[in-house]
């Protein structure tokens, strides 16, 4: 086999040789063999590394020399690699984690940035274009130890923003790893990474795929290496030309998440030759990226016939100064395929800075070697700012994945497990639902405080009863009969003077009483109103019409009782209609309660999809077989009340009705006796008609008067058979719409029922797989942070 020919990669980072083309990709723990040592690096900038070496020892004793470097204190090694795990743990779309990310247009240098930043030989020149995330990954190992490189994909960091179809191919790719890494070997290792695993096909058309979501990892150690870690994305670009429309949005959209990031430093690059106003990068870091982890790179320096303005910008003097970085611009040379394979790359761009007119510009802004010093510091500063807030949003962030797994329970293969779940639903939802009767005080809202709705709806169905349950108002509506009598007695103890009528010989309906009544309920004492003096108008009117239809069957001047049962009944018509009202707003407002309580202990969150929908349909079915109970219960009460024949053991009714006739006597002797001085056959005959029952006007009257008594205390009776037995029987019933969710009902399901309930739905088996997934990679994670914690804190220096 002929002496491979050996390749120097300018500054050191990697001594790449090259080799026959097919080598096949190496899997872990396999390195394809070479005849040289180890391959000489030296990441940090100004190692002196950069001419062409063939004396292995030489290169050696360059390679040695390390700068300064923010990361040579251990405490922020231990950082940057509890970062980097972090990072490739698979949790950085969850967390906030510094890391250096360059952006820029296609074209603009970016890749060659790069490579001068790594010494990777990245594609460069017309035609190349990043397809994704490139993150490099560089850090320093224990002197004597072997160099090594490692390729590995690991999952976005950014959301998915260019809707493939899911393709979990990149997952299949074998970390490679080796000691030495030729540029032709490396370029087949991208070709293959590019089309086998990350599945790019390049063209327009439903059928191809040009760019990816996922992230390329490169990392590189040795003893000669220094601290560092950069991401590549792809660059934006504003014509579509070989790609799809909807992928220039998604690589847009992508760049744009990447700048969003707060703890993300973004080096903004900008192409020297093109007009700094017409590279649209820009704008988006205006509106995306604070300034003060923003850092402005000008490439292709080497390129430009009058630098003057380029230089006047990175100087802090141009008319773009406003444009200007946190600290200023930096400009470097880029690689082109023009420069010779052995151009020492750091020597000749050194050389490009060195003279007039680009001295101008501060020399710690000149070249790349500088850039890889600045933003070293910038990404240990940024890394040391953030972490505390990256452990602390660790432990939430597992705390909240737990809590969710939690509520989703652990797999149900047997009966006994299914019916525990449910158990375990059901009695958090039992313990609120019977706090909301026996102590509403403890629940914060207001719907759930079912005792509170249902008093204040039996207070408002009570006042409806008592001012509109009846279809005729009553004379003296509401008004106390033992308080009229009181009045009554009073005012005739005191008469005033008064004219009366002569009696006629006419029927005479004796007059309410001038005195204010007084009320026996709760609403305050009203006025009469003209229609309320109509309607009751209209009731003396109808039992007027009833007797007469009646009297037929009777002697003269004899009631028929049905008269006083048809009245009744035509008073109570409406209290069903009130009632069934009255239980619909009590079966809503419990109905809205009960199904709150069920989403707060099942919500999709702690809960299966299938288990909610179960119990919500059975709570459902308790729901309207308790409405429906107690509908059936007061139509059959109003159906006795209809049909029953009147009678009552109350002795207020005898005590009323006998106030209301004392009060007519009285009215009616005291009008008689101031209007006679002498009792004559005339004025006795008058009195008759006054005084006695069979009279019509006082047969009307009595009958008003037993029909309002009886009526008053029946609808008393009947409120409170609605409120105290239907009512609170079906808020409180064990088989209702509110308690009936209980472990008795878990109980009485058969086999086939848990079941149903408790069965594994794939949304559910998805999303325990899911959080399971989230836990690991966050216990992970806060292994990783909570291991650096310790480890700085015993150092003392961070």
């Amino acid at each position: 086999m002929a002496q491979p020919t050996t390749l120097s990669i300018p500054s050191g980072l990697f001594e790449f040789e090259r080799k026959s083309p097919g080598l096949p990709v190496s899997p872990v723990g396999t390195y394809p063999e070479s005849q040289d040592a180890e391959s000489q690096v030296d990441y940090a900038a100004g190692s002196g590394a950069g001419s062409p070496c063939y004396d292995k020892g030489h290169c050696q004793d360059k390679a040695d020399v390390i700068p300064e470097n923010p990361f040579d204190s251990e405490s922020s090694r231990v950082l940057f690699d509890a970062i980097d795990k972090l990072q490739s743990c698979g949790v950085s779309q969850e967390l906030a984690i510094p890391q250096l990310v360059i952006v820029g247009g296609q074209s603009t240098g970016k890749s060659s940035l790069l490579q001068s930043l790594t010494d990777i030989p990245f594609p460069v020149g017309s035609g190349c274009c990043t397809r994704f995330a490139t993150r490099i990954v560089s850090r320093r190992t224990a002197p004597g130890s072997r160099s090594s490189v490692k390729v590995t994909i690991v999952e976005p960091d950014v959301t998915d923003k260019f809707g493939y179809p899911p393709d979990d191919t990149y997952k299949d790719f074998p970390p490679y790893v080796t000691n030495h890494l030729g540029i032709e070997e490396f370029t087949q290792l991208m070709e293959t990474i590019t089309t086998k695993y990350m599945g790019i096909k390049r063209g327009k058309g439903h059928e191809t795929k040009n760019f990816a979501s996922q992230v390329l990892r490169i990392e590189l150690s040795g003893p000669s290496r220094s601290h560092f870690s950069i991401l590549d994305v792809p660059g934006i670009f504003s014509y579509a030309h070989d790609v799809n429309e909807e992928e220039e949005h998604g690589v847009r959209q992508m760049v744009e998440e990447y700048m969003r990031q707060p703890a993300n430093i973004v080096i903004c690059v900008a192409a020297a030759t093109a007009d700094l106003s017409t590279q649209e990068i820009f704008k988006m870091a205006a509106n995306f990226v604070d300034k003060h982890r923003l850092v402005g790179v000008f490439t292709k320096c080497d390129r430009l016939e009058n630098p003057n303005e380029v230089i006047d910008i990175a100087s802090g003097y141009g008319k773009d100064f406003t444009r200007s970085m946190k600290d200023g611009w930096f400009v470097v040379r880029n690689r082109s395929d023009a420069d010779d394979e052995e151009l020492d790359f750091k020597e000749a761009e050194r050389k490009l800075f060195s003279h007039s007119p680009w001295d101008r510009i501060p020399e710690n802004r000149r070249g790349s070697v500088q850039l890889q010093k600045y933003l070293g510091n910038l990404l240990c500063a940024q890394i040391r700012g953030n972490f505390p807030a990256i452990q602390e949003s660790v432990r939430k962030l597992l705390s909240d994945a737990k809590d969710s797994r939690k509520g989703l329970g652990e797999p149900r293969p047997s009966h006994s497990l299914r019916q525990q779940y449910i158990r375990d639903v059901v009695e958090k939802y039992h313990t609120v639902a019977t706090k909301t009767l026996k102590s509403p005080g403890s629940l914060a809202k207001d719907s759930l405080r079912v005792r509170g709705l249902v008093r204040r709806a039996n207070e408002s169905f009570t006042a409806q009863m008592l001012a509109r349950g009846h279809t005729h108002t009553f004379e003296d509506h509401g008004v106390d009969p033992m308080a009229q009598l009181s009045d009554t007695i009073t005012l005739l103890s005191n008469p005033q003077p008064a004219t009366v009528p002569t009696p006629t010989g006419h029927e005479q309906v004796t007059t309410p009483p001038t005195t204010p009544p007084k009320k026996r309920h709760a609403p305050p004492p009203q006025q009469p109103t003209k229609n309320q003096s109509v309607h009751a108008a209209s009731f003396v009117d109808e039992i007027r019409e009833q007797l007469h239809i009646w009297q037929t069957t009777e002697l003269p001047g004899m009631v028929n009782t049905e008269v006083i049962q048809i009245l009744y009944r035509a008073q109570s018509e409406k209290w069903q209609q009130i009632a069934e009202q009255h239980i619909e707003n009590i079966a809503d407002d419990v109905e809205r309660a009960s199904n709150s309580i069920l989403e707060d202990v099942c919500s999709p969150n702690s809960c299966s999809k299938i288990l909610y929908e179960e119990l919500a349909r059975a709570l459902t079915h308790f729901q309207q077989e308790a409405k429906e109970k107690a509908l059936r219960e007061l139509r059959e009460h109003c159906r006795r009340e209809r049909e029953a024949h009147l009678q009552t053991t109350d002795a207020r009714f005898h005590e009323r009705l006998q106030a209301l006739r004392t009060v007519r006597l009285l009215k009616a002797i005291g009008a008689s006796f101031s209007s006679f001085k002498v009792l004559d056959l005339s004025s006795s005959k008058a009195l008759f008609h006054q005084l006695h029952h069979s009279i019509e006007g006082n047969m009307v009257n009595d009958v008003h008067d037993v029909v309002k008594v009886y009526y008053e205390l029946s609808l008393e009776a009947f409120i409170r058979y609605i409120t105290n037995d239907i009512v609170e029987d079906f808020v409180s019933y064990s088989k209702g719409p509110l308690v009936g969710l209980s472990t008795d009902w878990v109980f009485t399901l058969t086999d086939e029922e848990v079941q149903r309930l408790a069965r594994e739905d794939d949304e559910t088996m998805g999303r325990r797989s899911h959080f399971d997934g989230v836990i690991e990679k966050l216990q992970t994670a806060h292994e990783i942070a909570e291991k650096a914690r310790i480890q700085t804190r015993n150092l003392g220096d961070l």
